[in-house]
């Protein structure tokens, strides 16, 4: 970073003071992004360890899940520090180099997380709505990953070339800023467009599309078993109302009401089921879209208000609530990096059984002690080791909740 003489200038902040500047809203947004930063960072991270611990959970829809996670500690690093830095000190502390890649790799992550989310969605649909089709493998899904990896870095290539770091053109100010320097401001508002659709309007549009036909089906489904229920439930109160021979014994009475008991409490599994399935559902579209709508529009609005004072309470500078509203909402997106884990994975008992073996399996193996065995002895812990490792293939792989199989384990 350049040398200023600061005895000549003073920084941005302090020459134009604005409502992001005081403490009232620092203290409690570095709270906030403390908290985000270091809870998206323990879910996440666990996710990968649980996952990458037990082999036999690589499954399609864990490889998404992973690369989900890894596109979320990314954020954790970079967008959570640094956007609220420059938001706060409007002043680019990073120097020139950083200026172009930062925001490049900023913009990959949330890509790729987003994307990751609407390939989740269409695996999901594709298993559920369209079962006879055949299903992505792991290595398809693979290879999936590795072209949203490229997709985003292609999209968001353009900021690498028109980020720059420039002084303030007062030269009573200290400091640089970075931002983006394109070639016509028509350009520049058609690539913001391109962006906003690329990250919000159509991973939206996907999620909300596949999850609602999801919904409908499962629905459909646990009408139907309900149906079957009531109707075996009927025939056997009929024919034991209509007995043969005139008469019910007391044990083949006791029998059909422990029976009838049975079928009344997997109607209300199933209902249950559904209700749930259809909380997270509902859940996983919704919170995305309250997220990240806020910040998309937000954006739109600064780019395209020419005259700058959209966002000037009372038409005064020292109250222009811009920075303070672009906080606010880059925060509330990022507590995606916190809620994604939760959805997709903690939300899961298989997965929360997993994470408990896990780290029960670590802890055993280091209170283990050195004992003598013989043959026998060393060929059953063998075995026992085998089946606590966490790569035991009788357990399912872990899909992202809700599990949408014909009667889904929520």
């Amino acid at each position: 970073m350049d040398e200023v003489n600061e005895s000549d200038c003073s920084v941005y902040w302090q020459a134009y003071p604005d409502p992001s500047s005081s403490p009232y809203a620092t203290i409690p947004f570095l709270t906030v992004y403390v908290i985000l930063f270091f809870l998206g960072l323990l879910g996440n991270c666990t996710v990968i360890f649980v996952t990458c611990n037990n082999k036999a959970l690589l499954s399609v829809q864990n490889i998404f899940i992973l690369n989900m996670a890894a596109s979320d500690i990314m954020m954790c690093f970079l967008s959570l520090p640094i956007t609220p830095i420059t938001n706060v000190y409007k002043n680019w502390y990073f120097g020139d180099l950083l200026c172009h890649l930062i925001p490049c790799i900023q913009g990959i992550s949330i890509f790729v997380c987003t994307f990751s989310l609407a390939a989740i969605a269409i695996d999901r649909y594709i298993l559920v709505v369209k079962p006879h089709k055949t299903p992505l493998s792991p290595k398809g899904a693979f290879v999936c990953t590795v072209l949203l990896w490229i997709i985003s870095f292609v999209v968001t290539l353009p900021y690498a070339f028109n980020m720059q770091r420039i002084a303030y053109l007062d030269e009573q100010i200290c400091g640089f800023f970075c931002t983006e320097k394109w070639e016509s401001a028509k350009s520049r508002r058609a690539y913001t467009l391109v962006v906003m659709f690329s990250q919000f309007v159509l991973p939206f549009s996907v999620m909300a599309f596949a999850y609602l036909n999801i919904f409908g089906i499962l629905n459909r489904r646990a009408q139907v078993k309900l149906r079957r229920l009531d109707e075996r439930s009927i025939a056997l109160e009929s024919s034991c109302a209509f007995p043969s021979a005139g008469i019910v014994e007391k044990g083949v009475l006791n029998e059909l009401n422990t029976f009838l008991d049975k079928q009344e409490k997997e109607k209300q599994r199933l209902v249950h089921q559904n209700r749930r399935t259809t909380t997270i559902l509902v859940t996983m579209v919704v919170w995305f879209g309250i997220t990240w709508l806020p910040h998309n529009v937000i954006s739109l609005i600064i780019e395209f208000d020419d005259t700058q004072d959209f966002f000037q309470l009372y038409g005064r500078t020292d109250l222009d609530i811009s920075y303070l509203l672009n906080l606010f909402t880059h925060c509330f997106a990022m507590s995606n990096n916190v809620v994604n884990p939760v959805l997709y994975a903690w939300l899961n008992p298989t997965f929360r059984q997993l994470v408990v073996k896990t780290f029960n399996n670590k802890s055993i193996v280091h209170r283990e002690p050195r004992v003598h065995t013989g043959p026998n002895d060393i060929d059953e812990q063998r075995r026992l080791r085998r089946h606590t490792s966490g790569a035991n293939f009788s357990n399912p792989p872990f899909p992202p909740v809700p599990e949408f199989s014909e009667e889904p384990e929520m």
